[in-house]
C-alpha cells in the first residue's frame, strides 16, 4: 500500500510542477481581473435591485401613513356626527394600516441597511480590482524572477480557488513562497 501512496504522491507532484509551468502569471492575473470585474458588475445589478426594492417600500410605506391619516380624519368625522360605533371601527382601521406602515418600514429600512452594505462591499472590490490592476505587471514579474533563481514552484495547490479572489489570495501566496 506505500508503494501506491508514493506513486500518487508522484503522480501529483509532476502534474502540479507541469501545470505550475504552464501558468502564465500575466495570463492569469489578467483573467482574475475579468473575473472580478463581471462579479462586480454582477453586483452592481444587485445593488440596482435592491436600491429600487427600499424606496419601492419607502413608497409603499408613505402610502400606508395616508391611509392612517385617513382613517383617523374617519374617526374624528364619525364622532363629530355622533355615531361612536363608526368612530371605534375607524379607529380598528386606523390601527391596522399604523401596523402595515410599520411593517412596510421595517422592511424598507433592512432593504435601505442591504444596500447600504451592498455598497461598501462593491466598493472594497473595486478598490482591490485597481489595486490588482497597478500591481499587475509587478505581481507578474515577481512570479517570473522567483521561478528563474529557484528552477521551479515549490509544491504549490493543485486545484484552482473556487473565485476570483481566492485565485488572487492563491497567487500572492505563491509569490511570497516562491520569494521566499
Amino acid at each position: 500500500m506505500g508503494i501506491f501512496d508514493r506513486m500518487n504522491r508522484v503522480l501529483k507532484s509532476n502534474l502540479n510542477g507541469m501545470v505550475d509551468a504552464a501558468e502564465d502569471p500575466a495570463k492569469l492575473i489578467d483573467q482574475t481581473v475579468l473575473e472580478m470585474e463581471s462579479e462586480l458588475k454582477k453586483a452592481r445589478q444587485d445593488l440596482v435591485t435592491q436600491l429600487g426594492t427600499a424606496k419601492r417600500l419607502e413608497k409603499k410605506s408613505a402610502e400606508q401613513d395616508e391611509e392612517v391619516q385617513g382613517w383617523e380624519n374617519k374617526a374624528v368625522l364619525a364622532l363629530k356626527a355622533g355615531d361612536e360605533d363608526l368612530a371605534r371601527e375607524a379607529l380598528k382601521m386606523k390601527h391596522k394600516a399604523k401596523q402595515a406602515k410599520d411593517t412596510l418600514q421595517r422592511q424598507a429600512d433592512g432593504a435601505a441597511t442591504a444596500a447600504s452594505n451592498l455598497q461598501t462591499t462593491l466598493e472594497t472590490v473595486e478598490q482591490k480590482i485597481e489595486d490588482l490592476k497597478a500591481r499587475k505587471v509587478t505581481l507578474a514579474a515577481q512570479v517570473r524572477r522567483a521561478r528563474d533563481t529557484t528552477g521551479n514552484v515549490g509544491g504549490g495547490a493543485g486545484r484552482f480557488g473556487s473565485g476570483a479572489l481566492d485565485d488572487l489570495d492563491r497567487l500572492t501566496g505563491r509569490i511570497d513562497q516562491l520569494e521566499a
